[in-house]
């Protein structure tokens, strides 16, 4: 049994978030809002431990490498955990 399901809706008749210009709108404004908090890193001074901390953008970088040692973390940790597809059926 195949489900069929209706055509993607295409232009402004199409749900919202499933609208070509919405997904710009969203990438675009999240790109100015990086961009924001970037060259405002230039006046705002911080309050650090570490001289390295002073550097530009060293939070988003650290936080980007945190991001991406999580996300590899899960893949290697998923060959270890991952079952068969059947494990339940037996």
């Amino acid at each position: 049994m195949s489900s069929k399901h209706p055509p993607p809706q295409v232009g402004n008749d199409a749900p919202f978030f499933d609208r070509p210009s919405t997904h710009r709108g969203i990438f675009y404004g999240l790109l100015g809002a990086c961009a924001a908090v970037a060259l405002a890193d230039f006046v705002i001074h911080k309050h650090t431990t570490f001289e390295f901390e002073t550097t530009f953008a060293f939070h988003a970088g650290f936080g980007f490498l945190a991001y991406l040692t999580i996300v590899n973390s899960a893949k290697v940790l998923r060959l270890i955990v991952k079952r068969p597809e059947d494990y339940y059926d037996r």
